[in-house]
C-alpha cells in the first residue's frame, strides 16, 4: 500500500519560486540573485518538516503500519492489549529432616543462572519437602523440564538443614516449571488487532471462537471450528500452537482455551463448547532414488518436509475430513536445496477424519 510521499527540498523550493512568480507582478524568482530564492529555500525547509510530520501521522492512522505506542492505542479501542510476560511456576522437592520448615523467599538457581523463588514456607514430611517455586524473572526462559536440578543460592543465609539442591517435579500434564512466557512481540499483537478489525464479533461465528482462542493462548497459530454432526448447538474446537511438538497444545493450553471460550461473558447462551486435543497420526515417508543422495541434501529434504507439515497439516473436522495430498510432499522434496531428482514411494494421498492430525513420522531412503 502506497504511503504519504514527502517532496524533496528541491521540488518544494521550485514550487515556492513559482508561487512568487505567479503572485507578484514582475517577479522573476528563477534569476539569481534575489531574495525570492532565499525565501523559497526557507519555505521549502518549513514545508518539508510539515510533510514529514504528516507522513508520520498517516503511518499511525492504520494498525498495519502504526508504531508500538499507537498500535497499543488501536488495540485499546478494540479491548485488546499486548500479552504481558509471565513467570514460570511449579514445584520442586528436596531432602530435609522431618518437620523442618523451609522459609519463603529463598532462591534456587538453574545451571544456566535462571533464578527461582520459594513462594511460601513449607514443612517437610518424612525425609523430603516440596516447595512452591516461581521464576524470578517473567519470561519463557523460566520454563524448566521436570527432573532438572536447582541449587540453593547463598546457603550461608539459609537456616541449617535447608536442602541445598532440589529437583523440579512433574506437573499433572508432565511439564515441570511451566507457564513462563515472554511479553508479546509487536508483530504478534499487530496480527491480533488486524484480525479483530477484519473479523468483528458476530454473536458466535467461527471467527469469534478463533479470536477467543488466540486471546487465551498467545502461541496459538491456527484454530478450527465446527459443529458436531449430531448436535448443531455443540461447538467443536481444536487449535494448533507454535511452542509444542507437532503443534499439538498441552493440557494446560487446552484448559486455558476452554475456560476462556466458555466464559458466559463471551459464549452465546445456547452454545456448548468443547475444546479438544488433536490426535497425532504419524505419516511415514519413503523416498527412493534421491539424487544426489548426500547428508546435506537429506537434511534439506527433511527440513522442507517438516515445514510442509507445519504449513499444510490440520485436523479433520466433524463436517469435513482433511485430505493430505502426496503432491505436497513431492513439491517439498523438489524444493530442497541441491535435490535434482527423487521418487516418492509412499505415502499416497491420505484422508484424516475429525480430530486426527497428520504429523511427520519417519523418513526412509532407498
Amino acid at each position: 500500500m502506497a504511503g504519504y510521499s514527502v517532496r524533496s527540498l528541491v521540488d518544494l523550493s521550485q514550487a515556492a519560486r513559482k508561487y512568487f512568480t505567479q503572485s507578484i507582478d514582475g517577479a522573476v524568482a528563477s534569476v539569481w540573485a534575489n531574495t525570492f530564492t532565499v525565501l523559497a529555500k526557507v519555505l521549502a525547509l518549513i514545508g518539508q518538516g510539515l510533510e514529514l510530520r504528516r507522513k508520520w501521522l498517516v503511518k499511525q492512522l492504520f494498525a498495519s503500519t502504526a508504531d508500538r505506542v499507537w498500535l497499543i492505542r488501536h488495540g485499546f479501542e478494540l479491548g485488546l492489549q499486548p500479552d504481558p510476560a509471565e513467570a514460570a511456576i511449579g514445584s520442586g522437592v528436596g531432602a530435609a529432616a522431618s518437620g523442618f520448615v523451609v522459609p519463603a523467599g529463598l532462591q534456587y538457581a538453574r545451571a544456566d543462572g535462571v533464578i527461582f523463588n520459594v513462594l511460601a514456607a513449607a514443612t517437610s514430611s518424612g525425609n523430603s519437602v516440596t516447595l512452591d517455586l516461581e521464576a524470578d524473572t517473567a519470561s519463557a526462559a523460566g520454563n524448566t523440564d521436570a527432573g532438572t536440578s536447582l541449587t540453593l543460592i547463598d546457603p550461608d543465609d539459609a537456616p541449617g538443614g535447608t536442602p541445598t539442591s532440589i529437583t523440579v517435579l512433574a506437573a499433572s500434564d508432565g511439564s515441570g516449571l511451566s507457564g513462563g512466557a515472554d511479553e508479546e512481540d509487536i508483530e504478534s499483537f499487530r496480527a491480533r488487532v488486524l484480525y479483530r478489525k477484519r473479523n468483528p464479533p458476530q454473536g458466535g461465528a467461527a471467527s469469534d471462537y478463533a479470536g477467543w482462542v488466540l486471546a487465551a493462548v498467545p502461541t496459538a497459530t491456527r484454530v478450527f471450528v465446527d459443529s458436531y454432526s449430531d448436535n448443531a448447538r455443540a461447538v467443536w474446537l481444536q487449535f494448533l500452537v507454535s511452542d509444542q511438538p507437532n503443534g499439538i497444545p498441552s493440557a494446560g493450553q487446552i484448559a486455558a482455551a476452554q475456560a476462556y471460550v466458555s466464559d458466559p461473558i463471551r459464549r452465546p447462551v445456547t452454545a456448548r463448547v468443547f475444546v479438544t486435543t488433536p490426535i497425532a497420526q504419524p505419516v511415514d515417508i519413503v523416498i527412493a532414488d534421491l539424487y544426489p543422495d548426500t547428508a546435506d541434501v537429506r537434511t534439506a529434504v527433511e527440513a522442507e518436509i517438516s515445514a510442509t507439515f507445519v504449513d499444510r497439516a490440520q485436523p479433520g473436522t466433524p463436517s469435513t475430513s482433511f485430505a493430505f495430498s502426496a503432491s505436497w510432499l513431492d513439491e517439498a522434496i523438489s524444493r530442497a536445496t541441491g535435490e535434482d531428482s527423487h521418487d516418492l514411494v509412499s505415502p499416497g494421498d491420505l484422508v484424516f477424519t475429525a480430530g486426527n492430525l497428520p504429523v511427520l513420522g519417519t523418513i526412509a531412503y532407498r
